[in-house]
């Protein structure tokens, strides 16, 4: 190859790396350049043929063919023929000829001499027939699979191209399955390392069972193995016997009969042929009474149409596997795998059928199932990971918690998912795994979206099937962070309390003083801990200390000679097996004065409270009249859209939201929604979202339990516990803070909740109805609302229009308020100022009816007449005015064409569409649309 010089610059290198015979020849036919292979296949040295004209060299071309043939190459790229050409010995070689163009002047010659590769299949052949041996070969680089005419009859394969597929189909219908599965084996134990190996089986041919022997080779590289190949040839152990004595068949015989597997031969009609002594045994009947016994007998299904389906089938699929019950003397049922082959001799059917008892195997199976379903059920993310950096296991909640999918798997790695571990670390850390067999620590685990979060690893270490693995279980720690953070702020505030905190073990000895309480004892908290509770206070009986119990104790301060008297509440807490009484204390001088208090507050609740019944019943007594659905105001069909909606909606018990600007009236949709529903007779409790204070509204909607927090003196049911069996409405809900929001999402999916402070679930039945003047979808696209919430609340939406899209409810609205405020006032207001109306009319009421009720009321003050004058200009009307926003010019397009599409009653296109209003081509119109991000829901009702 070091003697090619080519014209073309790189093709040297090509040339350096073709082991075939190769030729670089010019448009005009001359050889260029050549490899050492191609002069060998010519006989002759590279400076004899370089030079020459190909068609010089073939013997079946000509100069003019070879001008033809260059012309097909430029169109065709590649051309391939078989010819002959002339050898330096002036023979001539049979070849296969294949012309690649690489570039528009030179083209390449790859040679393949026919008559070499034919005469090694053909010698093969003839050796194969001598020997009566076959050969086959297996390329699992290509996949190609080679097998000769006498292996072809000797396995009894049929015609047709052998392929990877059929063969093995072939032979697993024609083998025994037992065998079958001892030759799959073996093929996997050749794929895994080089071997040589030799092994016989029965083989089911038409002429009958026979018995052949194959030896087996692998060979490949350092990295795997490439090729397989062998020889078969009939295997006649009978010859071997000089005796002629058939010691083969005495070992199957004796074999058979003592196999650990039961044997059962049968025929068509249900009789047995034969039976081994296993079986016998494992069904606990004599095996000379067995034989006589029919099928159906210890397996009575096995009758009429069974069977002769059972037959049907073993006919056709000669072999089959299957489990079936077999029934003991004694009732009780023996579950075996069954395979089951279908024998002839001469005019007579069998069924020979292998079976292994799996009674135990299913007890294991379904301890294997228990086992995986419990892994992947766990709380707890486990991996197996190897030594080489591959995570090989993962279950359930490893993909659930963080985001990672099944096909993920491959791709992961310790350090992929653990940061802080790179390859020393690695290794450094098998090392000590290995001597320890378990290590535990903390790190952070990457999630699927990059996020970190500290998590602890416990490795084990463990052997199997010759393998090392680390199982690793992985515990978030995201809640121990959180409830550690809380024990020390709450370590912080009992020791900053000023009340008096005293913790007893079961045997009432000091666990714990608070800075408080070591004022008044004195000394160092270690002082105190493990004596007993009479040491510190003398006055304080340990007989006297009982759950719920309140003592009154009296205790002289260390700097002092006053007593102190203690008020003390306790308390039983029990800590992992362990009881622990808590008693906190305060000066009893000031509870007597906050008892003084206490019972002037309780004289307070009491008016209150008889107060608010009254009111209570004036209220359900009113509502009926104040807040029937036929007296909401309209007489606008857009708005009579909407009221269906609430008609729809009101006697189901689907979560309503209601969105719309302030002043709209969504409270007084949501009363309408109540009063037509089921829940009519049961309370309507509204929350204004907005008008709580964070630290409260958790408290308000749920409730709290005495203690719960300063100030808590008793038990409170919130807003969801009073409106049970009706229905609550929550107003301004875009207002709710985001760590309130997945309580009430768990309200709202599971119907329960705890109270602030409380343990106890309490189950509620709460229709609810949310509003807003937010657009909540924006809010959840920016973080500051729960996409999850979002999604159960915006179950039915209701949109309530602006008072501007219904300018023909302004009149009877003004009318409504007039009479109103009039009735209110003592006044006499027989109508309206026309041109007043008007003014309303084409006004935008940025505060919608709420603006245009105080607009009125205002009027109706200020009235001196029997006719109502509403100026715009003056009081709230004006100040609104002047706080409308200055509307971009985009703004104002998007507002054109909704006022233009709602014109034409949402007809886009076509000669009564919005596009004549505009004076726009139709197509620009759907553009502009686009662009502006206009929805059906803003101009169709």
């Amino acid at each position: 190859m070091n003697s090619l010089t080519l014209s073309l610059p790189g093709f040297d290198q090509m040339f350096a790396h073709l082991t075939v015979p190769a030729m670089l020849v010019a448009e005009n036919g001359t050889v260029q350049g050549l490899n050492d292979a191609a002069a060998a296949l010519f006989c002759m040295e590279e400076n004899e043929v370089r030079g020459k004209l190909w068609a010089g060299l073939d013997a079946h071309l000509t100069a003019i063919q070879w001008r033809s043939r260059w012309k097909e190459l430029q169109t065709a790229k590649k051309l391939t023929y078989a010819t002959d050409i002339l050898t330096g010995h002036e023979y001539l070689r049979s070849v296969n000829v294949t012309l690649a163009l690489l570039e528009p002047s030179h083209t390449l010659i790859i040679l393949q001499d026919r008559i070499a590769s034919s005469m090694i299949e053909s010698e093969l052949e003839m050796m194969a027939d001598k020997l009566q041996a076959g050969f086959w070969s297996y390329n699992r680089v290509d996949g190609r699979i080679r097998i000769s005419q006498h292996a072809r009859r000797l396995l009894g394969l049929p015609d047709g191209e052998p392929t990877k597929q059929n063969v093995l189909l072939w032979l697993s219908q024609h083998i025994p399955t037992s065998q079958w599965e001892e030759i799959r084996a073996m093929g996997q134990r050749l794929l895994r390392e080089p071997l040589q190996v030799n092994h016989s089986f029965f083989l089911e041919k038409e002429g009958g069972l026979g018995r052949v022997k194959v030896s087996a080779n692998s060979v490949g590289n350092s990295l795997h193995i490439t090729h397989l190949y062998g020889i078969i040839q009939e295997d006649r152990n009978e010859a071997d016997n000089p005796s002629g004595h058939n010691i083969s068949g005495d070992l199957a015989i004796f074999s058979i009969e003592h196999a650990q597997d039961m044997i059962f031969w049968t025929r068509p009609d249900g009789s047995i042929f034969y039976i081994n002594q296993i079986v016998s045994n494992k069904l606990g009947i004599p095996k000379e009474k067995l034989i006589k016994m029919k099928v159906k007998e210890y397996a009575p299904y096995f009758d009429g149409q069974v069977l002769e389906t059972f037959w049907q089938r073993l006919r056709t699929e000669k072999y089959f596997e299957a489990e079936y019950p077999l029934y003991r003397s004694d009732g009780q049922i023996i579950d075996v795998y069954a395979s089951i082959s279908y024998l002839r001799f001469g005019e007579e059917e069998f069924s020979c059928g292998i079976c292994r008892d799996i009674t135990t195997r299913r007890k294991l199976e379904q301890r294997q199932k228990l086992t995986e379903f419990t892994i992947d059920n766990s709380e707890e993310m486990i991996l197996w990971s190897t030594p080489e950096s591959a995570i090989t296991y993962a279950n359930d909640t490893f993909f659930s918690m963080t985001g990672y999918q099944l096909q993920d798997l491959s791709s992961l790695s310790p350090q992929s998912l653990f940061p802080v571990l790179v390859n020393p670390d690695q290794e450094v850390l098998w090392n000590q795994l290995r001597k320890e067999h378990h290590l535990s620590f903390e790190n952070n685990l990457r999630l699927a979206k990059g996020k970190l979060i500290p998590v602890r690893l416990d490795m084990n270490y463990l052997q199997f099937e010759g393998g090392e693995f680390a199982c690793i279980y992985l515990r978030d720690l995201r809640g121990k962070k959180k409830r550690d953070r809380q024990i020390k702020l709450s370590q912080v505030a009992l020791d900053t309390a000023l009340d008096y905190i005293l913790w007893l073990d079961e045997k009432f000895r000091i666990r714990y003083v608070n800075n408080a309480l070591l004022q008044l004892l004195g000394s160092h908290p270690k002082t105190w801990v493990g004596t007993a509770v009479e040491e510190a206070i003398p006055g304080l009986h340990r007989t006297s200390i009982a759950p719920g119990e309140t003592l009154d104790v009296a205790i002289i301060p260390h700097k002092g000679t006053e007593e102190i008297h203690l008020n003390l509440q306790c308390s039983e807490v029990v800590y992992e097996e362990e009881s622990i009484f808590m008693l906190v204390g305060r000066d009893l001088t000031a509870l007597v004065e906050l008892q003084e208090d206490l019972k002037l507050e309780n004289l307070k609740i009491s008016e209150l409270r008889d107060r608010l019944l009254e009111e209570n019943t004036t209220l359900r007594e009113d509502y009926g009249k104040d807040y029937n659905i036929n007296e909401i105001i309209t007489v606008s069909p857009k708005y009579q859209a909407i009221l269906k909606q609430v008609g729809q909606v009101a006697d189901v018990d689907t979560t309503v939201l209601i969105t719309g600007e302030t002043g709209t009236g969504k409270e007084l949709l949501a009363r309408a929604i109540h009063q037509l529903s089921d829940r009519e007779e049961h309370p309507l409790v509204k929350v204004n979202c907005a008008a709580l204070p964070e630290s409260l509204i958790e408290s308000e909607l749920f409730g709290h339990e005495k203690g719960a927090f300063t100030g808590a003196t008793a038990r409170k049911k919130g807003r969801f516990e009073m409106a049970d069996k009706g229905t609550i409405f929550l107003d301004e809900i875009g207002e709710l803070p985001l760590e309130l929001q997945s309580k009430l999402l768990r309200v709202l999916q599971e119907d329960e909740f705890e109270r602030v402070g409380g343990t106890e679930t309490i189950r509620v039945d709460v229709r609810l109805v949310a509003a807003t003047n937010r657009d909540l979808a924006e809010m959840v696209r920016e973080g500051r609302f729960r996409e999850d919430l979002y999604y159960r609340l915006n179950v039915f939406p209701i949109v309530n229009l602006p008072l501007r899209e219904r300018p023909e409810d302004i009149p009877v609205l003004v009318e409504h308020f007039t009479h109103k405020f009039a009735k209110r006032q003592g006044k006499t207001i027989r109508r309206v100022n026309t041109a007043d109306l008007n003014l309303l009319k084409n006004y935008a009421f940025p505060g919608n009816i709420r603006e245009l009720e105080n607009l009125v009321e205002r009027a109706v003050v200020l009235c001196q007449s029997d006719t109502l004058s509403i100026k715009i200009g003056q009081g709230a009307g004006a100040a609104t005015t002047r706080q409308q926003r200055f509307l971009s010019f985009e703004e104002m397009q998007r507002q054109h064409i909704i006022d233009a599409l709602k014109r034409t009653g949402g007809r886009v296109t076509g000669p009564d569409g919005a596009g004549i209003l505009l004076d726009m081509n139709d197509r620009t119109l759907v553009s502009k649309m686009r662009k502006l991000r206009i929805e059906k829901h803003e101009y169709l009702l």
